[in-house]
C-alpha cells in the first residue's frame, strides 16, 4: 500500500485490558473505534493514505513484531472525506459529486488489490464480515514461505477502514487469536454490532 509516514511513533495512551495468558491482551482504541487482541503493546504510527480517487486521508497503524511474526492494524479515517474532496485538485475520475462517497466504498477493493500486487501466491481471496461489518479476507504465501493473513473491513457507520495483517512463519498455525478478535466500538468505546443491509451498509442495531 502507498504509505507515507509523516509522524514518529506515538506513545500508546489507550487502555488495554488483559484477556489471555502468554502476553495476549485486548487492545482498545476508542479514537480509531476498534479493539483487537495483540501479543504485546503495539507501536503506533500516524501516516497519510493515498486513496482510490487520489485523495489523501489521515491514517494510523498499530503494530507488533515478534521475530518473524508481525501483526498490524491499519485504520484510515474518512470522516472528513467530503471536505478533503472539495478542497483537493481533482482528476477527471475524482470530479464527480459523489467521489468522496465512492472513495470510501472503493477502499476495500483497493486495499485487496494492493496486497495482490505485492506478489506471492494468493491461496484465499473472498468476501467476509466481522460483527456484520462487510469486508474481504485474503491469505498469501510469500516468496520466503511465510504466510500473510489479511482482513479488510469498511466500518461505514464510523467512516473508517480497518486493515488487519498478520505474517507468520512457514508451518506456523494461522493467527486466529489476532485475526478473529476484531471488534468495532462506538464513540463511548462500547462494542457495537450493526445490522448489515443488502447494499452493504451498516445500520444501527436499534434502528427500525
Amino acid at each position: 500500500m502507498h504509505f507515507r509516514i509523516v509522524l514518529p511513533p506515538l506513545a500508546v495512551i489507550l487502555i488495554a485490558q488483559p484477556v489471555a495468558a502468554q502476553g495476549w491482551f485486548e487492545f482498545r482504541s476508542v479514537e480509531d473505534r476498534f479493539s483487537v487482541n495483540f501479543p504485546a503493546e503495539p507501536v503506533v504510527e500516524n501516516f497519510t493514505y493515498d486513496s482510490e480517487f487520489d485523495a489523501t486521508y489521515p491514517a494510523r497503524t498499530h503494530s507488533v513484531e515478534q521475530g518473524t511474526t508481525r501483526y498490524r492494524v491499519t485504520t484510515v479515517d474518512f470522516r472528513d472525506a467530503r471536505r478533503i474532496h472539495e478542497e483537493m485538485e481533482k482528476t477527471e475520475a475524482a470530479s464527480g459529486a459523489n467521489a468522496w462517497l465512492n472513495d470510501q466504498r472503493a477502499s476495500v477493493a483497493r486495499a485487496a488489490r494492493e496486497f495482490r500486487q505485492r506478489g506471492g501466491e494468493v491461496t484465499y481471496d473472498a468476501w467476509s464480515h466481522i460483527d456484520l461489518v462487510e469486508g474481504h479476507q485474503m491469505q498469501i504465501t510469500n516468496a520466503d514461505r511465510t504466510r500473510t493473513f489479511i482482513g479488510i473491513y469498511l466500518h461505514g457507520h464510523a467512516q473508517r477502514l480497518h486493515i488487519l495483517e498478520a505474517t507468520v512463519a512457514s508451518g506456523s498455525p494461522p493467527p486466529g487469536q489476532f485475526q478473529q478478535s476484531l471488534r468495532f466500538l462506538d464513540e463511548n468505546g462500547e462494542r457495537v454490532r450493526h445490522r448489515l443491509t443488502i447494499d452493504g451498509c451498516s445500520v444501527d442495531p436499534d434502528a427500525a
